[in-house]
């Protein structure tokens, strides 16, 4: 992702010229919608792809507006442009933005979206953060011929797309717990310098959960949101490391041990926040639907064979352009669904994890087997425990817990009719007779 983006504002401005085109190959005419605030502009044919696209575009600025503090007065327009009916270009990941130099050096910022699930997670979240990214650090200054633009450092993205997947589906508590156990205190200057891009899943949910905390820690001190802004308003080529936040922050009076400590404290006090109930097993299977809501085809040289949907399609997932950060991806997502599952439905999804971490690297590999048998394993769970809900709630439906109406109204129950019969006549006697 990172090799692609650093074009220079030349191949940009071709690349501009070419705006439009895979729609126009299709025969469709894309349609433009812009958003409530005036800053995207979405080109799609689909009606409802293009008011879902501008809405989720919309939260994420607000939440860009809050850690930053900005009023959100802007400067250049961002594009979002429909090309799930393109082909995606070799190596091409789901999803690319970049800014582009147009006529009489004014600035485009656009993102090109090529997969139908891209909007599933929030990897959506993390272009449109790129995207106000970079009209934050050109909105004041020019872009220069022959070099490769700027963007903001990861963990700014990968942080505010975690709070909103926090919100969402509650915080990872095992991911915190996991930070504190480990051998050795996390070191930020390690932290800076990470490429998540090349991180499996385990990694990738704890890189994630640092960088919210570096956010919350960074946004306690005096300086605040400004703080941020001042950091991506001075950016350097390439820069974002240390130095750029001991610079932004002069109350940490430019001290990296210091930004350390307000940072690991971070960390443990997400740790120690509120605990999120353990979700059910019904929950958790709708939790694990959303993440296998995929599809992919079958033999993507042969579409007339069909498409194949569920868990069932990650092993062709993998095998496409981008399949490993895909698989990367869903691997983080089942960790973080794994420390908030139902007991009963943990092992199938760490199942599911190990499957999805090892396409990621070995994406030939042959797994369709072990899928099929985890599907099996996961139906019969949801099938028993639902027999088993269905039993208790009809017992609990037929239980009698208070009298009926005619029972209360009655004072004295009524007399029994008095027998006449000889047996009867002869107990009777006996009775009185007190034998």
């Amino acid at each position: 992702m990172a090799g692609f983006l650093q074009h220079t504002s030349l191949i940009a401005v071709l690349a501009m010229l070419g705006f439009g085109t895979a729609l126009a190959q299709k025969g469709e005419r894309p349609v433009r919608s812009t958003s409530s605030s005036g800053q995207f502009v979405v080109y799609s044919s689909d009606p409802e792809w293009r008011t879902a696209v501008s809405r989720r575009a919309e939260e994420a600025k607000d939440a860009w507006i809050k850690w930053l503090g900005s009023d959100g007065n802007w400067s250049h327009p961002i594009i979002i442009q429909d090309l799930r009916k393109s082909v995606r270009p070799a190596g091409n990941p789901r999803a690319v933005t970049a800014i582009f130099e147009g006529d009489g050096r004014t600035l485009k910022i656009q993102t090109d979206i090529y997969d139908s699930s891209f909007l599933a997670g929030e990897g959506f979240e993390i272009e449109v953060f790129r995207a106000l990214g970079l009209e934050q650090i050109y909105r004041k200054q020019p872009m220069r011929a022959g070099k490769a633009f700027r963007q903001i450092p990861a963990w700014i993205s990968e942080g505010m797309a975690e709070e909103i997947r926090v919100s969402r589906n509650g915080p990872p508590d095992g991911v915190y717990a996991a930070l504190l156990r480990s051998e050795r205190p996390p070191k930020i200057e390690e932290f800076l310098k990470a490429k998540p891009e090349l991180m499996e899943a385990t990694t990738m949910a704890l890189y994630r959960t640092q960088a919210l905390a570096l956010l919350k820690a960074l946004n306690q001190l005096p300086e605040g949101p400004q703080g941020l802004t001042s950091l991506i308003d001075t950016l350097d080529d390439g820069e974002g490391g240390l130095k750029a936040i001991l610079a932004g922050y002069p109350s940490l009076g430019d001290d990296p041990a210091q930004l350390s400590k307000v940072w690991t404290l971070a960390i443990a006090r997400g740790s120690a926040s509120r605990r999120i109930d353990t979700l059910s097993i019904p929950e958790t299977a709708r939790a694990l639907a959303t993440i296998f809501d995929i599809s992919a085809l079958i033999d993507p040289k042969k579409p007339e064979t069909g498409m194949v949907g569920g868990a069932s399609a990650l092993p062709a997932i993998a095998k496409g352009a981008g399949g490993a950060f895909l698989m990367r991806q869903k691997a983080a997502e089942l960790l973080n669904l794994e420390f908030r599952a139902h007991p009963v439905m943990r092992p199938v999804i760490a199942e599911y994890r190990e499957i999805a971490s090892t396409l990621a690297t070995k994406p030939k590999r042959n797994m369709e087997k072990r899928i099929e048998e985890n599907d099996k394993i996961r139906e019969l769970l949801q099938q028993r425990t639902g027999n088993v809900a269905d039993y208790l709630n009809w017992f609990e439906a037929t239980q009698i817990d208070t009298l009926s109406d005619g029972f209360l109204n009655i004072s004295e129950p009524p007399s029994a009719p008095r027998r006449t019969d000889p047996l009867t006549l002869h107990m009777d006697s006996v009775e009185r007779r007190g034998w």
